[in-house]
C-alpha cells in the first residue's frame, strides 16, 4: 500500500527543488528585460527639480540639463529618468571626455542615483572604451522605461591611477531597486568586435 503522506512530501519536494532550478536559471546567467517588467507611471510627475546641498554647486549647465531632463518622458524603470551627458562643463563630470549620468525620480523630482559605480573604477565612464581596436568601442547604455534593468558598456574610469592603469572594456548589467544599482553579471567581451 502506497503511503499518501510519502508520496506528498516526495511530490513537494520535486516540485520545490524544479521551482528553484528555473528561478536560479531565469535570474543569473542570462538575464533579459523582461525579467524585470515594472509598471511604467503617468504621474503625476514633480515640475521642477529638487537639489540636495552638492547639487546646488554644480554648474548651470548640469542644472538646466537636469531640469529639462525632468520634463521629459519616462525612460527607465517605470517613473525614473534616465540621463547621461559628456563632462567638461563643471565639477559634477568634470573631464570632457567623460560620460556621467544620473537617475532622476520624475515623480520627487530628485536625482535618486548617478551611474552606478564598477569594481574597477568610478561611476564615470570613457566616452570611448579600449577594446584593442584604433577606434575603441563608444560608452553605451541599453535601459526601458518599462524595465529595471540596464546594461552598462564602457570602461570605467580608475578612481586612483596607480591603483589601475588599464581598466576594463566591459558590459556589465544591473537591476536597479530602492534607488540603487544591484549588479547582475557581467561580461569582459562586451566591447570585443566580432
Amino acid at each position: 500500500m502506497v503511503n499518501k503522506k510519502n508520496l506528498f512530501k516526495s511530490a513537494l519536494g520535486v516540485l520545490v527543488a524544479t521551482y528553484t532550478i528555473f528561478s536560479a536559471a531565469s535570474d543569473s546567467s542570462d538575464p533579459q528585460f523582461l525579467d524585470y517588467q515594472t509598471a511604467v507611471s503617468s504621474g503625476p510627475f514633480s515640475k521642477k527639480v529638487q537639489l540636495n546641498s552638492e547639487q546646488r554647486t554644480y554648474s548651470l549647465n548640469w542644472k538646466e540639463s537636469i531640469q529639462s531632463e525632468l520634463n521629459k518622458q519616462v525612460n527607465f524603470s517605470g517613473h525614473y529618468r534616465l540621463f547621461t551627458a559628456v563632462g567638461g562643463k563643471g565639477k559634477e563630470c568634470s573631464n570632457e571626455a567623460w560620460v556621467c549620468g544620473w537617475v532622476i525620480d520624475k515623480i520627487t523630482g530628485r536625482i535618486v542615483s548617478a551611474l552606478p559605480s564598477d569594481n574597477d573604477g568610478s561611476n564615470v565612464y570613457a566616452s570611448v572604451g579600449d577594446n584593442g581596436t584604433p577606434v575603441g568601442y563608444p560608452f553605451e547604455v541599453d535601459a526601458y522605461k518599462d524595465s529595471s534593468m540596464i546594461v552598462i558598456t564602457g570602461q570605467a574610469i580608475p578612481l586612483d591611477k596607480r591603483a589601475n592603469d588599464n581598466p576594463v572594456c566591459k558590459s556589465v548589467v544591473y537591476k536597479f531597486k530602492d534607488n540603487e544599482f544591484v549588479k547582475l553579471i557581467e561580461s569582459e567581451d562586451g566591447c570585443n568586435i566580432d
